[in-house]
């Protein structure tokens, strides 16, 4: 049975493991590296035994390579004749991660497991195996070059995965991450000191995300034991290629601690952090900080109570995604049931169960006779919901990989008639078809449609990312208020937040009521008197919180808000919401190319990260009805190209030639000075270029007092990034630094001084450059999903004369 790692006991039955290994330590060779850092972050006691001679391990277990992992179990002789030997590195990891299956090394799920795999052969095959000829080249450039190029390659792979999340694999550390860490360390750490084996810092400064990542996993505990001095490459393994023997002993290389943070620097901007950042925190076996059994602050180790929340049933979402890996296990699902069908004249139930976490569903299949039946087979059908406790079996349906063989049904809730009697004739969703607009005024029940419950998947997938693609970069989250006496754009398009006008129905608690005079206090002047008011003073619901967190930028650095807005805007267009929800933000010591890189850098952060993790639901919304048809090619085409730049003066000329040639027809030609319209702003990004653009030096009469004036004196360094179905999806700016010409701009636009006399107090004290966007968040829900209408990617959308729920 050697290798066999499925049959091992867990680690509580006592069960040893023993390394035997031809390196005279730990550091020298990086197998035995990763084996034992995987021990140490699973809790195993492993005895390591080095300096073993071939001819003692091969002797114990003949397939040894300079490596053999010896099981040892309680009351039992030591094994003999490698009948409980594992001898090949990455066998070896998978063995102790197994065998402490509760550490998650191996991934949460049989999917996971399959990727970590995926990732330790790709990283033998394209990394550890060139690195070998790397060391072993004495200069020869062909194999040099050939080498690095197979190297840069994996890497660069590497590198794009972890632009969209922290690990190789999951949510967590898994055997991938260190088998790839260990293998890459001479690698990185070496590009510094000048390593015969390493990269090169131009090399790692295109790889941003790989050292970010590096730096998280190294940061963990276990490494501490190996980060004394450098190893050899992994050619210094006994695993070598053919011909690297008798290349004398690789240059030792300091530790690279600093070396990695000045590496890092290198690629500044680009999302591996400044070179004093700290690494992103050491995720516990189910996911989060506190259900870990300890973690990291500083150099201590910080006890922590285990993790009480689990699920007390399987998702859809990984039922399907182990697919026939699962075949056999008993499982539990809970949702609601989006068809249910007799068959074999009632011996059969076909229950077709939904719980919300994927595009996809499961099919249940009950017999007569199983507990529960009956009870489903009366419970209304669609739209009741279900507790089901069945083996997962291989489906003979096509368009599905498994289903669930019921041994039990229950019944949560059924579907009533008004009447009080099981029922679903009055059920909204009964019917299979219907229209978004009927789906709106049923805003508390469309959740359970296929449209609305993909599109509240990739919202949410859209709204972490945003939070990492900020967090990854050092950015602080500011929560600014939604009560504000500001408005930010200077329209006056505000609502009003009183406490004055009477209470209409008569009932008490409106402390600050108007008299029994029934209007709201007046001044002698004829205004309504805001001093009687809560807040003594004329509030409004906030259009923005961007100079609020502008506050924030000039005293931490760089620094976002994430949060709704509200605009009282009689507008009743597909674009538009009276309650939506921005991010905005704001970049210390930043001119508007520094806005402009980071705005599309972080636009193509959230494509990459929808195309990543919300493949079902994008593929879902591409076949549709209504739906997209490339809609992913679409999205891809945002990653592959540079946003167009170009003048607001440009685009002017542009649209207006092209309408004068008769190549396009616009219901209005903008002159230079009008604000752009829509279909002008479409036409650039889909029909003339078919990529996003970037729209920059605006007229100062269009745009927001705050924004930096140019030399010319009638532009401002304003940008607004267009994009293909949407057109304006981000707005930014530079901001004006100088205190008398922000004032000015001020008192031209009619905007009393002392309403924003605080803000310009951030230009009295201290001054500084920066920039600052906002990007819609609903318009970027639409981007991503294809969805045509705003109020189809909000749960409960507010428009002029709608605020149901």
């Amino acid at each position: 049975m050697a290798g066999d790692a499925a049959a091992l006991p867990l680690i509580g039955s006592g069960i040893g493991f023993e390394l035997w290994s031809s390196a005279s330590d730990e550091q020298q060779d990086y197998r035995v590296r990763k084996i034992c850092v995987v021990a140490r972050m699973a809790g195993i006691d492993l005895d390591l035994k080095t300096g073993m001679s071939e001819e003692e391990m091969e002797a114990f277990a003949p397939l040894a390579k300079g490596l053999v992992l010896k099981v040892c179990r309680p009351g039992q002789a030591a094994p003999v004749g490698g009948e409980e030997a594992v001898t090949q590195s990455n066998a070896i990891l998978r063995t102790l991660a197994m065998a402490k299956a509760d550490s998650s090394l191996y991934g949460r799920s049989e999917f996971e497991s399959a990727q970590a795999d995926q990732w330790l052969e790709t990283c033998w095959k394209e990394l550890e195996v060139p690195a070998q000829a790397l060391a072993a080249a004495s200069g020869n450039q062909a194999v040099i070059a050939e080498a690095k190029r197979h190297l840069l390659s994996f890497l660069a792979t590497a590198n794009a995965t972890l632009s969209t999340s922290t690990f190789l694999v999951g949510e967590r550390t898994t055997i991938a991450d260190v088998g790839l860490a260990c293998a890459a360390r001479d690698l990185i750490e070496g590009s510094v000191a000048g390593g015969a084996a390493s990269l090169g810092a131009r090399d790692l400064a295109g790889l941003p995300h790989v050292l970010r990542w590096y730096r998280t996993v190294t940061h963990h505990p276990a490494f501490s034991a190996t980060a004394v001095a450098a190893a050899p490459a992994p050619a210094a393994s006994a695993r070598g290629l053919a011909g690297a023997k008798g290349q004398g002993k690789q240059k030792q290389v300091p530790p690279a601690a600093a070396a990695v943070k000045a590496a890092a620097g290198a690629a500044a901007g680009a999302g591996a952090g400044a070179a004093g950042d700290e690494p992103l925190p050491v995720v516990g076996e189910s996911g989060d900080l506190m259900s870990s059994a300890s973690v990291v602050q500083g150099s201590r180790r910080l006890e922590v109570a285990p993790a009480r929340f689990r699920r007390k049933r399987v998702r859809v979402r990984e039922l399907l995604a182990s697919g026939t890996s699962v075949v056999g296990q008993k499982a539990v699902v809970k949702g609601w049931l989006r068809t249910a069908r007799a068959a074999s004249k009632g011996a059969l139930l076909f229950l077709v169960v939904d719980d919300g976490s994927c595009s996809g569903t499961v099919q249940v299949v009950v017999s007569k006779g199983a507990p529960g039946f009956d009870a489903a087979a009366s419970c209304g059908g669609v739209g009741a919901s279900v507790s089901v406790l069945g083996t997962v079996v291989a489906s003979k349906g096509k368009g599905q990989d498994v289903e669930i063989k019921a041994d039990e049904v229950e019944v949560l809730g059924c579907v009533y008639e008004p009447d009080g009697t099981v029922g679903a004739s009055t059920y909204p969703l009964a019917k299979k078809a219907h229209s978004l607009e009927f789906l709106r005024s049923i805003a508390h029940l469309r959740p359970r449609t296929k449209m609305h419950s993909a599109a509240m998947r990739v919202r949410h997938a859209m709204a972490f990312a945003t939070h990492k693609f900020f967090n990854d970069r050092g950015f602080l989250y500011i929560h600014t208020p939604i009560v504000t006496g500001a408005d930010c754009e200077g329209a006056g398009e505000q609502f009003a937040v009183s406490t004055l006008l009477p209470d209409a129905g008569g009932e008490e608690g409106n402390g600050h009521a108007a008299a029994a005079g029934g209007g709201p206090p007046m001044t002698p002047a004829g205004a309504v008197d805001y001093s009687k008011d809560f807040f003594a003073r004329r509030t409004c619901l906030t259009v923005s919180g961007q100079l609020n967190v502008e506050t924030h930028a000039c005293s931490l650095g760089d620094v976002y808000t994430f949060g709704p807005t509200f605009r009282a805007e009689n507008s009743h267009t597909s674009r538009h919401l009276a309650e939506f929800w921005m991010i905005e933000p704001e970049v210390a010591f930043a001119d508007l190319k520094d806005d402009m890189d980071l705005a599309e850098d972080y636009l193509k952060y959230l494509v990459a990260y929808a195309l990543g993790h919300c493949q079902g639901d994008l593929e879902f919304f591409e076949t549709c009805p209504g739906g997209e048809p490339g809609l992913r090619e679409r999205l891809k085409n945002v990653l592959q190209n540079d946003f167009v730049r170009m003048t607001y003066t440009e685009l002017v000329d542009l649209v207006r030639k092209d309408a004068k040639e008769g190549k396009v027809e616009f219901s209005v030609i903008p002159e230079w000075g009008d604000d752009l319209g829509s279909e002008h702003e479409r036409y650039v990004a889909e029909k003339v270029y078919n990529a996003p653009c970037i729209v920059t030096d605006y007229p100062k009469d269009i745009k927001a007092f705050y924004m930096k004036l140019n030399p010319d004196g009638k532009t401002v360094a304003a940008m607004d990034i267009l994009v293909p179905k949407i057109g304006e999806i981000i707005g930014g700016s530079q901001r004006e630094e100088d205190l008398g010409k922000l004032t000015k701009r001020a008192k031209e636009m009619n905007l009393p001084e002392d309403s924003i006399s605080w803000y310009l107090d951030l230009r009295r004290y201290g001054t500084i450059q920066h920039a600052g966007f906002g990007l819609g968040f609903e318009r970027l829900v639409m981007f991503a999903t294809g969805i045509e209408n705003i109020r189809d990617v909000i749960p409960f959308p507010r428009y002029p004369g709608h605020a149901s729920f």
